[in-house]
């Protein structure tokens, strides 16, 4: 369990399950052309660019068989040449790489093992990759994007396009103000999803050589 735990990819293999309902799903809130919507495009431009850095995060993970949500914290690295990379710090501390190699898992010893080969994972993690590093076209391939803007305040919900994740994700919905984006919540279903709480970030970090050794490859 302590395993499974520990990596987010595994988590979504194991309690994907029937679609929910999701909020802001009508033909007023699709945006059918992301790039050049006015309404989105200034916003859009701004999530885009690729910088490198470090954002702590609060990872809350809903299960019906529990009343209280499972609670994990750590920190996401994002390196445009290397990928991304998820150091759990507690319940346990383990390393989740997640580049164009696909996912590899890491414990503080340095052992390492390739995460299982699940379609669906792959594709989630991958999804969830795409919008850290808010990669609109495709985000737009693999989504339907549905928006709502309150002043500062955004919030977008992505309906799977791709067959990988249709019918095992309900939707992705991210949120956030002005460029910062504060939340991403992976819905199952009514009773089962995953809220990822974004806290301080750090942009354009310069990582060390050591730094890039342990959280990349």
């Amino acid at each position: 369990m302590k395993r499974r735990l520990a990596a987010l990819a595994l988590c979504l293999a194991g309690v994907l399950t029937s679609p929910a309902e999701t909020p802001l799903l009508d033909s007023s809130t699709l945006i059918a052309d992301a790039a050049h919507d006015p309404a989105w495009k200034d916003l859009f431009v701004r999530l885009a660019p690729d910088k490198s850095r470090v954002s702590f995060f609060q990872e809350l993970r809903y299960f019906p068989f529990r009343k209280t949500p499972v609670v994990l914290t750590g920190e996401i690295r994002i390196v445009a040449s290397r990928g991304l990379s998820l150091h759990y710090l507690t319940p346990e501390s383990r390393i989740l790489i997640i580049d164009d190699r696909g996912l590899l898992m890491r414990d503080d010893q340095g052992h390492e093992r390739a995460a299982p080969a699940d379609s669906r994972a792959q594709a989630a993690t991958s999804a969830l990759v795409d919008v850290l590093h808010f990669d609109l076209p495709q985000l737009e391939k693999k989504f339907e994007l549905h928006g709502q803007r309150e002043a500062e305040a955004w919030t977008l919900a992505l309906v799977p396009r791709d067959p990988a994740l249709v019918g095992n994700l309900s939707s992705l919905v991210i949120s956030g103000e002005k460029a910062r984006l504060r939340k991403i919540e992976l819905i199952v279903s009514a009773s089962q999803h995953i809220e990822i709480l974004i806290g301080e970030t750090h942009e354009n970090v310069v990582f060390s050589a050591d730094e890039l050794a342990r959280y990349f490859r």
